[in-house]
This record gives C-alpha cells, structure tokens and sequence, in this order.
C-alpha cells in the first residue's frame, strides 16, 4: 500500500512540473534562449511549448532615461527597461525572455547588467548571456495589456552598439502548454555615446528660461543650439512629471512657450536632454 501512494505521489509530482514549469520561465527550467539573440529562435520549443508567433500580439521595448525615452546609452549609466505587448484576444497572462547583447549574428555577446528584479521576474544565464524572464504567469490589470519593467545598467565603454531582444508570450493562464497562445518577438538597438559627444552639446548653447519667476507663460530659449532631436521636460520637487514634449532644432535659435497657469506655487525642474547629454533648471512659479 505504502509503495502505491509513493508511486502515485511520484507521478503526480511529475504530472504538476509538466504544467507548471514553463511558466517559471524557459530559460530557468528548460535551459532555452527564445529572444532571437545568439542565432536563437524566437519561438518556444522542446518542452512546455506554446503556440507559435502571431500578429495578434504585439511587443515593443523602450528605453528609458528619467521617463525620456532614448535611442543610445552612455556607458555605465542606469536606464529603465519597459516592456509593452498586447494581444487582440484579450488573453488573461503572459510571460517574456529578454536579453541585451552587442555583437552580431552567433558571436554576440552579454551586453550590461540588471538591477533587483521586481516580484515575478527572474533571471538565468544561457552560452553566457542573461535571460530576464517571468517568475510565474504574469497577469496584468487589464486582459490583453502587458506592461513590465526593470533597470538595466549600460556596459563600459567601447562595447558599441547593444541590441535589446524580447519575445512575449501572450497566453490563456489555464496552466497547460496550450496551442492557443500566442507569442510576439521584436528587437531594438541603442548607440554608444562617447564622452566627446555627451559633453559637447550643451558646450557653445545659451539657454535661458524666463520670466523667473513665472506667472502664466514660461519661454525657453536655446541660442546656438547644435541641431537635432531634443527632449523637453517639467518636474515638480515630488518627481512628478508635468510635461513632456519631443522637439526638432533646425537652427541655431530656438523658443518654446509653456502654460504654466495651472502650475501651483511653488520651486519646479525644467529638463532638457539631447544625445544622452541632460541639462536642469529651476524655475520658480
């Protein structure tokens, strides 16, 4: 008697871990790379398999800077990795691998490191590259809306460019490897930004906020501006952010006007970024 309950246990363990293991993560628990980097597919296979890859869902990733998104990285600094999906099916969980790497084709590399992961994400190293990955199915607030994120630390210089891969997987949460979920993959790439380049774009710039303090319009004024992309922000001391507008130098002068009426009294942050490169003001309302 005793060895059929031993024997039933056994197979009900083995049963449980069939169900439930890929959704500790393919990487942890199968030893599987699915983001597309290293020459890797960018589908689950072998065990706990879902469906395949579908335009129904969707997956992009952003890189973050102060909550301004950017497109290269200066080495050693601290970003925010957000990862965005959505599924047209309304699927209730979901589930992701990421991984950053330079280099290319099969001779790419771990690019970076990562913070403290949050709750329900977990990392695992594969041919030396770093997997992020879910913990367990991750269900978010709204079905069919995925959203997650982490912190991401750039390598040292002279690695060049980093290309971000992330698959996601878009699933129905009933704890079976079900050909009706679905996955979604995407990459993006990021620049390295040298020091000469950082420290030269706010050099030869006269940046002026005023009236300060501010009543109702607050101008800002960029002369001998090097031309390009430029981020323009407003905090409040709490972090807050009231405003965020992308904006295009084409000369060297340049003015933009904010409503500051519903502001409240009070010491604000004014941020203006370009190329990695941030500057700060204060201004007073």
């Amino acid at each position: 008697m005793k060895k059929r309950v031993l024997l039933f246990s056994v197979v009900m363990l083995l049963g449980y871990i069939s169900l439930s293991s890929y959704q500790s993560g393919l990487a942890l628990i199968y030893g599987q790379n699915a983001t597309g980097a290293n020459g890797t597919a960018t589908s689950c296979g072998g065990g706990g398999c879902h469906g395949g890859n579908s335009a129904n869902t969707t997956v992009t990733i952003t890189v973050d800077s102060g909550t301004i998104a950017v497109n290269h990285y200066k080495p050693g600094k601290t970003y925010t990795i957000r990862i965005h999906g959505t599924n047209s099916s309304n699927l209730a969980a979901f589930g992701f691998q990421f991984s950053s790497v330079s280099g290319t084709g099969t001779s790419q590399v771990n690019a970076g490191s990562y913070g403290t992961l949050p709750t329900g994400i977990h990392s695992a190293t594969i041919s030396g590259i770093k997997i992020v990955e879910q913990s367990y199915a991750l269900r978010p607030a709204i079905a069919g809306v995925y959203d997650t994120s982490f912190s991401w630390t750039a390598p040292a210089a002279g690695t060049g460019t980093v290309t971000m891969y992330c698959t996601l997987n878009s699933v129905n949460g009933n704890g079976t490897n079900d050909p009706a979920d679905v996955s979604h993959n995407t990459n993006t790439q990021l620049t390295e930004l040298s020091s000469v380049t950082v420290n030269n774009v706010f050099d030869n710039m006269s940046l002026n906020l005023y009236p300060n303090p501010v009543v109702n319009t607050l101008h800002v004024q960029m002369a001998q501006a090097t031309e390009g992309n430029y981020s323009i922000a407003v905090f409040d001391l709490n972090g807050k952010m009231l405003l965020h507008e992308e904006t295009v130098v084409n000369n060297n002068n340049y003015e933009m006007s904010i409503n500051t009426s519903n502001w409240n009294s009070g010491l604000y942050l004014v941020q203006i970024a370009k190329d990695g490169a941030v500057k700060t003001m204060k201004v007073i309302k």
